[in-house]
């Protein structure tokens, strides 16, 4: 007897018409889904509301063909993102049982309009209450540490034959050790965590004994010079999947090919870019504007900061933080990120007076640095910036100093090490600078146009043009900055003309964009560098 069709239904805007085997957006355009994918998303809608174990979406999509838990997770993945279901609203992870896809409910009924009528007003004046009384009585609080807190679990042995188990337990001590240096986490110790391990326990149990918003647990697999690491987050507090990532290394020291996994899995998870600072953006968006806290604001900045990069967007996150600054007017949390947002707009050609501003960042981040007792939060994102402060005002050996004291608040973050190598480029230290682009990209691939960049920038102070071209030529930059030092690097080859339409394209982006600008906004330790820079720009037309 065959299977009961099943009628289309419409998830976030994209209806899946299961007839024709393919999903489509709002304009009627496909949606691209693997038709592996495209099975489980059916055997879940055949079973909406009810949650489908493993091994019976393994049978009915493979049926027979041996595979591993891996390909259902990526199918997993591929339907969340088709669906634009990242907070896992619709697909539902159920720990240790399976999956559950909760379609949208149908929109209720309207109400009488007569009721709408009487109620209508009542509603507005009651909303218009609790406006005033958030406003007029509300007493200052303490700033609220929503600092998200996890407990690691030692990762199970998956070897053939067992006998790894030290491999496992290594790798969540190395994960809980560095998690300890995360400026932005709370991580509870091995003695309380370990004695879940190697048991079937509700997560949501865990979370309530250890007082922590999050479990990480995983597998170990060895098979010869090959480890195989799965890490897994997961909610504590609904017990639901949020990240999972399969990481593969190969040598034969496994020591060395545990910690080179665990530093992974921290650069996954924490620093600027983290999965957990993802979870805690999504949060600060969610929340209601009028129970905003001081780290909410300073969330909403941060996310927005990181996820757009134009002079709109940093002038919106100084927006956002000097309306947090309304309600919290000491915190030293959103002063120092108005600060950030004045060095972004002299530092990136955004300003109408970049001397201003970038003295507007620098006495910002000295008062947050006299603040009594600053968090690690604050701490880390005041010597980074320092570190910038310094460089501009030629106090190069400050800058190093600030920006090694950034990078052992967060040691493990690739977002970090990358972006910090502004500064050691400035100071002459090529060598350590292309190291630690090497750092950033291994553990932060999806920035790779960032690290181009910043190779292209070493490889030209290093007398090598060429090699300088071929890394700019692998990455995009929405800025007039990338096709200035493009143009160096051209003329340089004695590719005047080549240079001149990199200027041309630097002016489109930026009509204001001249040798005094550029003069005003980059930094050397060697002044000779920047008078080459100026010679070749003008060369190349770049107008005084």
């Amino acid at each position: 007897m065959s299977e009961p069709a099943l009628a289309p239904i419409t998830i976030n805007g994209v209806t899946i018409d299961f007839d024709a085997g393919l999903p489509r957006d709002a304009t009627g355009v496909e949606v691209p889904l693997r038709a592996q994918s495209f099975a489980v998303l059916r055997e879940l809608a055949r079973s909406a509301g009810r949650v489908v174990s493993k091994d019976a979406l393994m049978v009915a999509v493979w049926q027979g063909v041996a595979v591993t838990d891996d390909s259902l997770v990526q199918c997993i993945g591929d339907i969340r993102r088709a669906l634009h279901d990242e907070a896992q609203a619709v697909l539902r992870t159920v720990p240790r049982r399976g999956y559950r896809l909760d379609l949208p409910s149908p929109p209720a009924q309207a109400r009488s309009w007569r009721v709408a009528i009487f109620a209508f007003p009542l509603l507005a004046l009651a909303a218009l209450l609790a406006v005033v009384a958030t406003f007029a009585f509300r007493t200052p609080e303490a700033p609220v540490d929503r600092s998200p807190s996890i407990a690691v679990l030692p990762f199970d042995d998956m070897s053939a034959g067992g006998g790894y188990a030290y491999l496992g337990e290594g790798v969540a001590e190395d994960i809980i050790a560095m998690l300890a240096r995360s400026a932005d986490v709370r991580v509870v110790a091995r003695y309380s965590s370990f004695v879940y391990g190697g048991t079937p326990v509700d997560i949501r149990k865990i979370g309530v004994d250890l007082g922590v918003g999050y479990v990480l647990e995983g597998s170990v697999r060895r098979d010869g010079d090959k480890l195989r690491i799965v890490a897994q987050l997961n909610d504590a507090r609904t017990g639901e999947h949020v990240w999972a990532e399969r990481f593969d290394e190969a040598g034969a020291d496994p020591m060395k090919l545990m910690d080179a996994v665990s530093g992974k899995i921290i650069g996954a998870l924490t620093g600027e870019r983290g999965e957990l600072r993802s979870e805690l953006f999504r949060t600060a968006w969610a929340r209601n504007a009028t129970a905003l806290d001081e780290y909410d604001y300073y969330l909403r900045g941060v996310d927005l900061m990181h996820s757009q990069f134009s002079a709109e967007s940093n002038a919106e996150v100084a927006r956002i933080v000097q309306e947090g600054l309304a309600a919290v007017p000491e915190s030293a949390l959103l002063k120092i990120l108005l600060a950030w947002t004045h060095w972004r707009s002299a530092y990136n050609f955004w300003s109408d007076d970049p001397q201003a501003d970038f003295a507007m960042a620098g006495g910002l981040a000295r008062e947050v640095l006299a603040t009594p007792d600053p968090t690690l939060r604050v701490q880390l994102t005041t010597q980074w910036l320092l570190g910038y402060v310094n460089m501009r005002e030629g106090n190069f050996a400050q800058a190093l100093a600030a920006a090694r004291k950034a990078l052992a608040l967060a040691p493990y973050d690739p977002f970090m090490s990358a972006e910090l190598a502004d500064i050691v480029i400035a100071s002459a230290r090529n060598d350590e600078a292309l190291e630690m682009v090497a750092k950033g990209e291994a553990g932060n691939p999806a920035n790779a146009d960032f690290h181009h960049i910043l190779r292209g920038w070493i490889y030209r102070l290093q007398g090598e043009p060429e090699r300088s071209i071929e890394e700019y030529a692998l990455a995009t930059w929405d800025g007039a900055w990338m096709p200035l030092q493009y143009a160096i690097s051209l003329v340089r080859l004695d590719r005047i003309e080549d240079a001149r339409e990199q200027v041309r394209a630097a002016l489109a982006k930026d009509p204001d964009m001249t040798l005094t600008v550029w003069r005003d906004a980059v930094f050397y330790s060697e002044p000779s560098i920047l008078d080459g820079e100026i010679a070749d720009l003008a060369a190349a037309g770049l107008p005084e």
